[in-house]
């Protein structure tokens, strides 16, 4: 469907150019967004924002290979007058005017070039994301190879609603997991809040790093009333969400609500320019940025979002006080894989954001019209 509503989009603006609808009264963003008819799906979210997200992200594809530079390093050099416009204020605040955030990109282009060049070598601490229907056993089973082959010591676990039963599975976990491997838990949307509220007290007590999408992330007065929650009982577990954000004004109420990381994805909203302007956001309300990844090419691209944000707006946040989640189990179909050892990953240097599958696995691709499986692996 996102295939269908990009070629959809695509057809409307044949024969324009990007620097036709930058000139253009309604501007780029607005331009290729929420499309006639098709916007009402979801007009400034879902299927329109990811379709037109789709088109962005080829984009800024195409300008960093004819630039010779990895996304994150060509988005992380561009002006801050050009990045602005490519943006969307409209619909944004007063707390995020251009103002203010031409003064971050402003001051994030003061020492660049070396941020940059020590971006290239330094790596990004990564955190990994095991599956809700494997047992106690089987996950402490991954944690221990994921330890000991690729360094990783942060890990995320699922949870349901059965409170009892999952932590008594967080605890056997922790029990058979290495000493100093943090765990995270994710709920997907699947609580009330009373259950979020039980949650963080349980796992507070527990030393665990943070309780993940516990609302869908588009329920912003619950996740304010959560913040509040935590800050009156003064629980340690950290409130996140973002990976299945809808737009850029919904990640600003949610920042703003005092969630303690927004987890940026390079595939929704519109794509990496809505994360150019999440992590301008994240930054002018002190929230932490923790790009989400997974399979098909997410690990691949979601390091840029993180090594934007460092070159160009958290200028203060050393790589290694960075998180990215990594999952990796397609990166070895990827023609630049992301590779993590001792718990990094290495910076990604191939011109681009979509670096394409191996060679070797093109032919096994099936076009999206011809069926949902995309890899016959």
């Amino acid at each position: 469907m996102v295939c269908e509503a990009a070629d959809f989009i695509v057809r409307q603006f044949e024969g324009i150019s990007v620097s036709d609808l930058l000139d253009s009264e309604k501007g780029f963003y607005e331009a290729i967004t929420n499309p006639l008819q098709l916007r009402w799906l979801s007009p400034n979210a879902g299927l329109p924002l990811m379709a037109a997200g789709l088109i962005v992200n080829t984009l800024i594809d195409a300008a960093s290979k004819a630039c010779g530079l990895p996304a994150w390093e060509y988005l992380a050099r561009l002006p801050s007058e050009f990045l602005l416009d490519l943006l969307q204020q409209r619909h944004l605040g007063r707390r995020y005017n251009r103002h203010e955030l031409k003064r971050i990109l402003d001051d994030g282009l003061v020492g660049v070039d070396k941020r940059c060049s020590d971006l290239r070598h330094a790596g990004l601490p990564v955190y990994y994301t095991t599956w809700i229907g494997h047992d106690a056993s089987s996950i402490a089973k991954q944690i221990q190879e994921q330890y000991a082959r690729r360094g990783i010591r942060k890990f995320k676990i699922k949870i349901g609603k059965d409170i009892n039963q999952d932590l008594a599975k967080i605890k056997s976990i922790i029990s058979h997991a290495p000493k100093d491997v943090v765990l995270c838990v994710d709920a997907n949307q699947t609580l009330s809040f009373d259950e979020a509220a039980q949650w963080m007290s349980a796992l507070s007590a527990l030393g665990v790093f943070w309780l993940e999408e516990p609302f869908a992330p588009d329920n912003t007065q619950l996740f304010a009333e959560l913040v509040h929650a935590k800050k009156q009982s003064g629980w340690s577990c950290e409130i996140v969400t973002g990976e299945n954000c809808p737009n850029h004004y919904t990640a600003a109420a949610l920042t703003a609500s005092g969630i303690d990381r927004f987890q940026a994805d390079p595939c929704r909203m519109l794509g990496l320019l809505d994360s150019v302007l999440a992590c301008c956001i994240a930054r002018i309300d002190g929230c932490t940025i923790t790009p989400h990844a997974g399979g098909s090419s997410l690990d691949e691209q979601s390091p840029h979002i993180q090594l934007f944000n460092l070159a160009r707006v958290r200028t203060d946040l050393r790589a290694m006080d960075s998180l990215t989640e990594n999952v990796g189990f397609c990166s070895r179909y990827f023609a630049s894989p992301t590779i993590v050892t001792h718990g990094l990953a290495q910076t990604p240097r191939t011109p681009g954001l979509l670096v394409g599958l191996d060679p070797q696995v093109r032919s096994n691709v099936k076009n999206y019209k011809d069926g949902i499986t995309w890899l016959e692996l």
